[in-house]
């Protein structure tokens, strides 16, 4: 019974662990200027579903000499790709949060966590 009980104190510490080595990786990932990206890339979706410009938009799209449009398609496809990287990154995060449910012993989940350092 003992055992039970460290082994889950030991996986939450696993986990909190693991909580923040893949924080810093979605930090790298979303960047600094995370908000604007977020409010361009909705922005950019309403450009192309109404036609209608966008105050945020239209003085990027004006000097690189191009139209609203292709600049939100630009925007759209910047924002799909990082959706990917985050989307990897999150199937990556629950496939190691399962694996830190089925570890057996603290030197599995020192070896689950090592595997996510550097």
């Amino acid at each position: 019974m003992k055992m039970t009980k460290d082994m889950a104190a030991l996986r939450f510490e696993a986990q909190a662990r693991l909580d923040g080595l893949f924080a810093e990786r979605y930090a790298a990932i979303l960047g600094p200027m995370h908000a604007i990206h977020t409010r361009k890339a909705a922005e950019a979706q309403r450009v192309i579903e109404s036609g209608v410009s966008s105050f945020l938009l239209a003085p990027e799209a004006r000097r690189r000499g191009v139209a609203d449009k292709t600049l939100a398609e630009q925007v759209l496809i910047r924002a799909d790709r990082q959706a990917s990287q985050l989307g990897a990154l999150e199937a990556e995060r629950q496939d190691s949060q399962a694996e830190i449910a089925a570890a057996r012993s603290p030197a599995e989940l020192d070896s689950i966590i090592a595997a996510h350092v550097g």
